[in-house]
């Protein structure tokens, strides 16, 4: 079965796409785990790590699923805008930064749903221990 294959630069994660439309999303290196098709208008976003857990900047990745055709951008809380990058039906974008929401614009979705349904805050989770460095933490 045919796949293609997306290497990011920052993060180094891989984004593999089959022609039946499984993925497969992990760092560089480690063996594939393959998932059935991504879900219609799904977002995921990953970050290097936890908010909180280290001083300055870390690397950010949301991907998700949306139509091919479909134009999808993505600007940071800081007002900066991030390249979006396709593989299949999946847009991906990356980016070096602190903690900060990320907003997206998906010309396949509402208008009326993009404020406030389309955005990713990398954020600590509440259950875990207070940040050793809280300036990077957004709770």
């Amino acid at each position: 079965m045919a796949t293609d294959e997306l290497v990011l630069e920052k993060s180094h994660v891989v984004i593999q796409v089959r022609e039946d439309g499984s993925y497969s999303v992990g760092s560089q290196g480690r063996g594939e785990v393959w998932h059935a098709p991504m879900e219609k208008g799904a977002v995921v976003g990953i970050g290097q790590h936890t908010p909180g857990d280290v001083e300055g900047e870390s690397w950010w990745v949301v991907y998700g699923q949306s139509d091919p055709q479909a134009d999808v951008t993505v600007r940071l809380e800081d007002g900066s805008h991030v390249p979006v990058l396709r593989i299949g039906d999946i847009f991906v974008c990356e980016w070096v930064s602190v903690p900060q929401r990320a907003l997206l614009y998906r010309s396949d979705r509402p208008v009326e749903s993009q404020l406030t349904n389309l955005s990713v805050l990398f954020a600590r989770p509440r259950f875990m221990p207070n940040a050793p460095f809280p300036e990077n933490d957004r709770l």
